[in-house]
């Protein structure tokens, strides 16, 4: 065999192995693309938000109360004077064993608004009323909670992990601190309550 014949006969055997390793690194591309994008696709959470009466809460300055008083408000239809809600927290989810979610109040913006500072908000577990995390101390004001990573103009009232088939249920309460000055000014405070998915 000649070494022009040897010299062709490699050359071929080159280009067939290259041809077959680019096939191979095709095939498994294609593969990863189709699995990768296919398993974005199914993983998502909708979060149910569920609330009693409307998502809104609101204050006025009638009357101030204690933190004692205001930590056992129970529903009225007066939501003017208090503001309390009872909701629950739930998720449809594909390919997802849980979520991280965050709930959140954002002013709805009265002509006379009450000072941030004096409106308190309390949250507590909807099925033995014990309050979550951040509430168990003193009572936050509104102008207290930090601002919520969903929504810049909003505060973070909780978050938290939901799992798969979970309802998580919650009681705020909302009144206006009795270190309030009185004047005769009529004056509001209303907050508006979204929860959204943070994955």
């Amino acid at each position: 065999m000649t070494l022009f014949s040897r010299l062709i006969k490699h050359r071929t055997l080159f280009i067939l192995l290259i041809l077959v390793l680019v096939t191979i690194f095709l095939l498994f591309g294609c593969l990863f693309l189709y699995f990768y994008d296919n398993n974005r696709n199914v993983k998502n959470a909708t979060l149910v938000f569920s609330y009693s009466k409307n998502s809104s809460l609101m204050v006025d300055n009638s009357m101030p109360i204690t933190d004692s008083v205001g930590k056992n408000l129970t529903f009225s239809a007066n939501q003017k004077k208090y503001g309390y809600s009872e909701f629950s927290v739930s998720a449809n989810m594909n390919g997802l064993k849980s979520v991280e979610y965050e709930i959140y109040a954002v002013p709805a913006g009265v002509a006379l608004e009450l000072p941030r500072n004096y409106v308190k908000l309390y949250l507590t577990q909807g099925e033995n009323d014990l309050p979550l995390e951040g509430y168990r101390g003193d009572v936050p004001t509104y102008s207290d909670l930090k601002v919520a990573k969903m929504d810049p103009a909003g505060k973070k009232i909780y978050s938290g992990t939901l799992k798969q088939g979970e309802v998580a249920n919650f009681r705020l309460r909302m009144w206006l601190a009795d270190t309030y000055p009185i004047t005769m000014e009529q004056r509001n405070f209303k907050l508006f309550l979204y929860a959204r998915v943070m994955n």
